[in-house]
């Protein structure tokens, strides 16, 4: 929802992607956990590079803003024409 602000929204959703991307490249990584439980995957996805893992959650964040559907939509307006005395 952030990132649909132009500018200052897509500033700050980079700065959270790259926030979120940390700690799951150190704990994938570095940690193994990525070998250890995922041994399934092709070796290129067990040792993912930084920016890869940046890139990975900006379209984790796109294709769930486009997948989501709106369950409830919600609009009030106020038509009071009368003045008060």
């Amino acid at each position: 929802m952030i990132n649909k602000l132009p500018i200052i929204g897509w500033a700050l959703s980079i700065f959270a992607n790259v926030s979120l991307s940390v700690p799951f490249w150190i704990f994938w990584t570095n940690c193994g956990i990525g070998q250890k439980f995922f041994y399934w995957l092709p070796a290129v996805y067990l040792k993912l590079g930084f920016w890869e893992c940046v890139g990975f959650f900006i379209c984790f964040g796109i294709v769930k803003s486009l997948i989501t559907p709106t369950f409830v939509s919600v609009s009030q307006t106020n038509n009071n024409n009368e003045k008060s005395k």
